[in-house]
């Protein structure tokens, strides 16, 4: 309880102060449609040799034309390139296109945002021949927060085996490996660890507590219908966890999955996968969606001969069975359960040669009590099961009162050795949630109020040899439960379709540390038609599990020194986002540009600066901060080709009290301060039978990381940097639709084949691991270039 009453008392009045302050103006904007109407410019006299355009039609813009909502005054004129835009209706209403000299279209509105319209010169229309083309990364004006959507065709742009390996094509979110031993990715968001941004799934907590990092690996690309990326503090009712922002996965669902999906995939690091999603719709109220994934990797690969392997051997299964009901009179239901078991197996390369069952001698590895004999090997084990239950009910004939209830349970066990360090670990996890929301007067004025309830027990016991303990008896387990209830209030009011405003409040008091309160705001505010300006303000906090949240150190000799009770780390986040959509050369174009500044009240130190150690301590200084600046342009710059370009600056610095004159900080490690990327994505004209080509390009330029320092090593081999060069990563890969639904695609990971320089210090003796022995100093790629192929086989189309 004393920890909360010394936080910073100023920023907590300031989040306040602008959550009361705010007027309450605002309205949500109508949502709008794009589309562009044109002709074949053959039909207004122009002939072309045969081949000319390679098959392709040449097309006019029409000027002038009439688009109306039939039987309303709702309408209006093209522009000069044949462009218009309208509020949306309903969907089933007719859209109407008319033009003196063509024949006039009727289209039914079908949700969607753009559409290509033909009009015919003359002739009676039976039918029009539309083309509809969705962005595959979309970031909406209206929506008070700053959320980025990534949509199925966006994952498939690469290999995107998992939720670790989602954003190669997205430059918000960054991925790197935590060591040179697993292979394991984590991500990083506004400068910070993935551990400060709130993953759920479907709504509901994902990774998180002991399976923060591996839980990535377990949400397969093949299964995510879609992800929204949001910046800044989320909504209050998805809890207090979220300070750098919030990533939802939608998974495919009985609603939105076709009949049956299949992925095969195979990389040049000798791993296969197969992946598969299948709906079935078992009566007239109750759907139901099965997904399974197996991974199995057991080439030995040691590209850069150092005596370890580049990639893990790997095997797991995840499994997953989700029910959905649509009951009578707005009765709404989602029932799940999944499975995961994961075994993997790195090290030296010597402790696998000539087994041809390497997975059998895992819990030998596991198991041992002695110290690690040379071969040194790292072994992990993780069984986890979840279950999960939303239930909803809408008011009839009041569409905007609902009340509903998320519930969700998960059990995990980990084990891993890595050398002579072993670590056992458990979490049992369960969280309520009620809602009701509904509206005050009229929809100008909506809320969503409800309870949360969490219960989170953890046991973590962590042994080391004797010679590099630096663990005390007292504290070598790491054992608390935390009991959580809470609730929250969030409001939305709106006046106009300028301004709009969401404010939320919550309150939780927890077992251990007692009450704290966590308000929050997005703010958006339209400048022009296609211009929106976003704010956000918020706080949260989070409790830390510091043996499993730093993984990477495993992988090292260094000496774990954990000072007193850690408390919970709180931090405010505040930031802001422009956006703007235009036409550049007749196409679609847009530019983003955001900055977002994160300060810790109180953080969890992991002082890796002093070689030999890794120090873990608590730091109540608000020295502890992150500041980006991001800016983003996308263009359409052709009906075929979509361009992509983003820069990022970072400065992440964090004050260590152990090394530094108070006040005085230093720059975080592994972050790059300046970061590009851009993508170039080409789609082909698709053929009568779905025949299509797409050629997808990610390039990335990361700056200079600053990097800790391993004890000095007596051979040049060892040399280690103290502040990692610049690098250049390109990604490419084509895909082939085929008749019958088939798709065929292969990659090349890392084309310009950059891998890091002795990513594992101390791995030229392999006789005498001693003190200096770190794989987990890794700031760029280990494996180099990476060739992968897979197919994709679809039965049925999409639903929902």
């Amino acid at each position: 309880m004393g920890f909360f009453n010394n936080v910073s008392r100023a920023k907590a009045l300031l989040v306040f102060a602008i959550w009361f302050g705010l007027n309450p103006l605002n309205s949500y904007a109508q949502r709008q449609i794009r589309g562009k109407v044109f002709t074949p410019e053959s039909h207004l006299g122009h002939n072309h040799d045969e081949g000319e355009h390679e098959g392709e039609a040449e097309y006019v813009p029409l000027p002038g034309a009439t688009v109306i909502w039939k039987g309303t005054t709702v309408g209006t004129m093209t522009d000069l390139f044949g462009f218009f835009k309208l509020p949306v209706m309903s969907e089933g209403d007719t859209l109407q296109i008319s033009m003196i000299g063509f024949e006039t279209v009727g289209i039914v509105y079908t949700d969607w945002d753009y559409m290509d319209i033909p009009l015919e010169q003359g002739v009676i229309l039976e039918s029009a021949v539309v083309e509809v083309k969705q962005a595959t990364t979309l970031i909406s004006l209206l929506d008070p927060l700053n959320i980025q959507q990534l949509n199925r065709k966006e994952l498939a742009k690469a290999a995107c085996c998992n939720l670790s390996e989602a954003f190669e094509t997205n430059a918000s979110v960054d991925a790197s490996f935590t060591d040179a031993i697993t292979g394991t990715k984590q991500i990083k968001m506004l400068g910070l660890d993935g551990k400060y941004t709130q993953i759920l799934v479907d709504n509901l907590p994902g990774p998180r507590g002991l399976n923060v990092v591996q839980g990535l690996s377990f949400i397969p690309g093949p299964w995510i219908d879609a992800i929204a990326i949001s910046k800044g503090t989320g909504s209050v009712s998805g809890g207090y966890e979220s300070i750098t922002g919030q990533i939802n996965v939608a998974m495919r669902n009985p609603e939105n999955a076709e009949p049956l999906h299949i992925n095969l995939f195979v990389s040049g690091d000798g791993r296969i996968e197969w992946n598969h999603v299948s709906s079935h719709q078992v009566n007239r109220k109750w759907s139901t969606a099965l997904l399974t994934h197996a991974e199995l990797g057991t080439r030995l690969n040691d590209r850069n001969d150092d005596g370890f392997l580049d990639t893990p051997l790997k095997r797991d299964i995840v499994l997953r069975n989700e029910w959905k009901l649509r009951g009578d009179r707005g009765m709404r239901g989602e029932y799940s359960i999944s499975s995961v078991h994961m075994d993997k197996l790195a090290g030296q390369k010597a402790a696998y040669d000539g087994v041809d069952k390497p997975f059998d001698r895992l819990q030998f590895y596991l198991d041992s009590t002695l110290p690690d004999p040379n071969p040194w090997t790292a072994a992990t084990e993780i069984i986890r099961y979840e279950a999960s239950a939303k239930t909803g009910f809408v008011f009839p004939g009041q569409a905007w009162k609902s009340i509903g209830s998320q519930f969700f349970a998960s059990t995990h066990n980990q084990k891993h050795k890595f050398g002579n360090r072993s670590y056992n670990g458990t979490e049992n996890y369960f969280r309520a949630n009620v809602l009701y929301s509904s509206i005050i007067n009229n929809t100008d004025h909506k809320f969503t109020t409800g309870l949360s309830y969490v219960y989170d027990d953890f046991n973590e016991i962590g042994t080391w040899a004797a010679e590099y303990n630096e663990w005390y008896a007292d504290i070598d387990t790491l054992a608390r439960t935390e009991i959580v209830p809470g609730g929250f209030f969030e409001y939305t009011w709106t006046a106009n379709d300028r301004l709009v405003v969401v404010a939320g409040l919550r309150g939780d008091l927890h077992n251990m540390y007692g009450a704290f309160a966590s308000p929050r705001i997005h703010a958006r505010y339209s400048l022009a038609e296609e211009i929106s300006l976003k704010i956000v303000a918020g706080r949260g906090f989070r409790t830390a599990n510091v043996m499993m949240e730093q993984l990477g150190s495993w992988a090292s000799n260094r000496r774990w020194d954990i000072s007193g009770e850690l408390e919970p780390e709180v931090a405010t986040n505040v930031g802001f986002n422009f956006v703007s959509k235009f036409i550049l050369n007749s196409r679609d174009a847009s530019i983003s540009l955001d900055g977002y500044w994160t300060e810790f009240e109180n953080r969890i130190i992991v002082d890796l600066w002093q070689p030999e150690y890794i120090k873990i301590y608590n730091s109540n200084s608000d020295k502890s901060y992150s500041k980006t600046l991001q800016l983003e342009f996308d263009w359409s710059a052709h009906r075929r080709l979509d361009i992509r370009a983003a820069y990022r600056w970072v400065d992440a610095q964090t004050e260590y009290s152990d090394l530094l004159p108070q006040g005085e900080t230093m720059r975080d490690p592994f972050v790059a301060t300046h970061r590009a990327f851009t993508q170039w994505s080409y789609a082909s004209r698709e053929g009568k039978e779905g025949q299509q080509t797409r050629v997808d390009a990610t390039l990335q330029w990361i700056g200079n990381q600053s990097l800790p320092q391993p004890l000095e090593s007596a051979s040049d081999i060892d040399f280690h940097p103290a502040e990692s060069p610049a690098f250049t990563q390109l990604n490419l890969q084509v895909s082939q639709t085929l008749p019958g639904a088939l798709e065929l695609y292969v990659g090349v990971e890392n084309l310009l084949n950059v891998k890091q320089d002795s990513p594992i210090v101390g791995a030229a003796y392999p006789d005498e691991f001693n003190r200096n022995f770190d794989a987990s100093l890794v700031y760029g790629p280990i494996f180099g270039r990476m060739t992968y192929a897979g197919l994709r086989w679809t039965l049925g189309e999409k639903k929902g």
